[in-house]
C-alpha cells in the first residue's frame, strides 16, 4: 500500500496517508472533511557530470553583424 499527500480544501492541512489499492475514501485529520487533493511527489533531482549547461545550453555564438558586439573607440 503506497503513501500519499494529501491537501485539504477545506482547512489547508497537508498529510501523508497509506491508502489501499481500492482508493479508500481519505479524510482530513485535522478536521475531517473528506474534500481532499491528492498532491504530487516530491523527489529529488541531481545532476552529475561536469558541463551540464555548457554541454546543454550552449550560448550562440556572437556575429560580428549590426547592433551588438563591442564598439571600438577611435582616437584622433
Amino acid at each position: 500500500m503506497p503513501i500519499y499527500r494529501f491537501k485539504c480544501k477545506r482547512c489547508g492541512a497537508e498529510f501523508r496517508e497509506l491508502v489501499p489499492r481500492g482508493g479508500a475514501l481519505v479524510k482530513c485529520v485535522a478536521c475531517g472533511s473528506s474534500e481532499v487533493v491528492r498532491l504530487l511527489p516530491r523527489f529529488g533531482v541531481v545532476y552529475k557530470g561536469s558541463g551540464f549547461y555548457t554541454t546543454e545550453y550552449r550560448r550562440k555564438p556572437e556575429s560580428s553583424g549590426e547592433g551588438g558586439g563591442k564598439k571600438s573607440e577611435e582616437k584622433s
